[in-house]
């Protein structure tokens, strides 16, 4: 009986310092961030998921319009995956473009949205967006990458 204790102690001491070894990525959440409030100014619904589209003021980008194109977790009513695009268009016309990919979930009326941007000046994001369904209000958080 003591042998089975100890092999399994030893089992477990060398596969924790194997699971959290310093070799293993780490994903590091950058401190600078950008955050922008807006609104919903379309919301259409499909029988895979729906469409979404909000616009906000986002400093140098000036105004701009996101998409998401929503599909639901075929096994979960408050989960899914999203593709969008978003464009900003800031005083001087000079026009940006995004692919946006990512994943949400849905508590009550609240959707929170995390995604990775790729924009067409070169900087890519890390982003969180919450969108209340009730009050059509939408936050993003930007952190670059």
């Amino acid at each position: 009986m003591r042998y089975a204790i100890l092999t399994t102690a030893l089992f477990l001491i060398s596969f924790t310092q194997f699971a959290t070894g310093d070799d293993h990525p780490i994903i590091t959440i950058p401190s600078e961030s950008l955050s922008v409030k807006g609104e919903v100014t379309n919301l259409e619904l499909t029988d895979t998921g729906g469409v979404i589209s909000v616009k906000a003021i986002a400093g140098k980008y000036g105004l701009v319009f996101i998409t998401y194109n929503m599909s639901t977790n075929p096994n979960s009513k408050t989960q899914g995956t999203f593709t969008g695009r978003g464009m900003g268009i800031d005083d001087t016309g000079n026009r940006e473009f995004a692919q946006r990919r990512g994943v949400w979930t849905r508590e009550g009326t609240l959707l929170t949205l995390h995604s990775l941007d790729d924009l067409t000046d070169g900087t890519q994001n890390l982003c969180k967006s919450e969108l209340n369904l009730s009050s059509g209000e939408f936050e993003m958080t930007f952190y670059p990458m």
